[in-house]
């Protein structure tokens, strides 16, 4: 019992330690001990050999001024707006893909109803389709059957393939009244 009772004393002890030695290698606690003896400073002999010189006290010059041709095409700048067009066009692509993703599992948030919009506002056919496809069903949005009618009819037009097909389907399930509506839309 007395045994135990040092062993948790000591692990406090080494816990609640007041001093600044968390040094957990043999060679951390010789950096501390060089720390605290010299103010806060570390001298040359006890810095990382591996360290690039820029990270030293010591002051860097300024790099020459080159020589640039303005009419020369910048090869590293070309290249660079060509990297960050690619990884926006891929983020692009994966806003698409979660967003098709969440309308499929039924877990759609305003993020993929405004990104729906976006596209829908640019004239995406599969973007106009899913719409349809979530007003007739009511996923994601509240059952609207003559809205769902007419972004069929918007894909009829950009020619999606069976959105003909699926509009006949949601003209037969609408009731005479919202026939009617439909009618007088159209008028």
């Amino acid at each position: 019992m007395k045994k135990q009772i040092k062993i948790i004393l000591a692990a406090f002890s080494i816990f609640f330690n007041t001093e600044n030695s968390w040094a957990t290698s043999l060679d951390e606690l010789y950096r501390d001990i060089v720390k605290s003896d010299n103010q806060g400073y570390l001298p040359m002999f006890v810095r990382n050999r591996k360290a690039p010189d820029f990270l030293f006290d010591e002051e860097v010059p300024p790099p020459p001024a080159s020589q640039v041709d303005p009419n020369a095409v910048n090869e590293v700048n070309f290249i660079n707006q060509r990297k960050l067009r690619t990884n926006a066009l891929l983020s692009e692509q994966q806003k698409w893909d979660n967003t098709v993703r969440a309308v499929k599992e039924n877990r759609i948030t305003p993020i993929e109803l405004a990104v729906l919009e976006e596209r829908i506002g640019k004239n995406d056919a599969k973007a106009i389709e899913i719409f349809a496809w979530m007003n007739a069903r009511g996923i994601g949005v509240k059952q609207d059957l003559i809205l769902a009618f007419d972004y069929y009819q918007r894909a009829i037009k950009l020619k999606v393939p069976n959105a003909e097909k699926n509009a006949a389907l949601v003209y037969k399930a609408m009731s005479p009244e919202q026939r009617e509506k439909l009618n007088s839309f159209e008028n």
